[in-house]
C-alpha cells in the first residue's frame, strides 16, 4: 500500500512538472489521500484497472485545475465542490466486500471524513478570502474526486445487492 501510495504520488509530480502546476500536484494528492483512505469509495476488480483507472483520474484531476487557473472557474468548482461535499457527507464511508466495516468502524471513519472535509473546506474558505488559487483548486478537486469515487462505489454496491 505505501509502495502504490508513492508511485502514485511520484506520477502526480511528474504530471506537476508537465502542465508546470507542482505545488498544486502536491496539494491535491495530499488532500486526496486524506479523505480517500478514511471515506472509501470504488474499487477496481483487478490491479490492472486500478492502476489505469487511478493513472486517468490523477492525470483528469490535475487537468481540471491547470484549465482552472487559467480560465478563472472560481464559481463553477465551487458549486460543484460543495456539492461533492454533501455527497461525501451523506454517502462516506463506504466499506469494499472484502473488508466490511463494523457499526462502529464506520461511525469512526464517517466522524473522521467529516472532519477532514471540513478542514478542506476551511482551507478552500481561506484560500478564496486571501485569493490563493494554487490553494483552493487542488484542495476542491480533492472533495470533487472523492465524490464521484463515493457515488461509483454506492452504484457497485447497490448493483451488487439487487443482483
Amino acid at each position: 500500500m505505501l509502495l502504490s501510495q508513492t508511485l502514485y504520488f511520484i506520477l502526480t509530480l511528474i504530471f506537476g512538472v508537465l502542465l508546470n502546476i507542482i505545488f498544486e500536484s502536491v496539494v491535491f494528492y495530499v488532500a486526496f489521500q486524506f479523505i480517500r483512505t478514511n471515506a472509501g469509495g470504488i474499487h477496481a476488480s483487478s490491479e490492472l484497472k486500478c492502476e489505469v483507472a487511478t493513472t486517468v483520474s490523477l492525470l483528469v484531476c490535475l487537468g481540471f485545475i491547470k484549465i482552472c487557473d487559467l480560465y478563472n472557474f472560481k464559481m463553477v468548482i465551487l458549486i460543484i465542490t460543495m456539492v461533492a461535499a454533501v455527497f461525501i457527507f451523506l454517502l462516506c464511508p463506504l466499506d469494499t466486500p472484502d473488508k466490511p466495516l463494523t457499526i462502529k468502524e464506520k461511525k469512526y471513519f464517517q466522524k473522521k471524513s467529516w472532519i477532514i472535509v471540513l478542514i478542506i473546506l476551511t482551507i478552500i474558505g481561506l484560500s478564496l478570502c486571501f485569493k490563493i488559487n494554487t490553494l483552493m483548486y487542488p484542495c476542491c478537486m480533492s472533495l470533487i474526486l472523492e465524490s464521484i469515487l463515493l457515488f461509483l462505489g454506492k452504484i457497485k454496491e447497490l448493483r451488487k445487492k439487487n443482483g
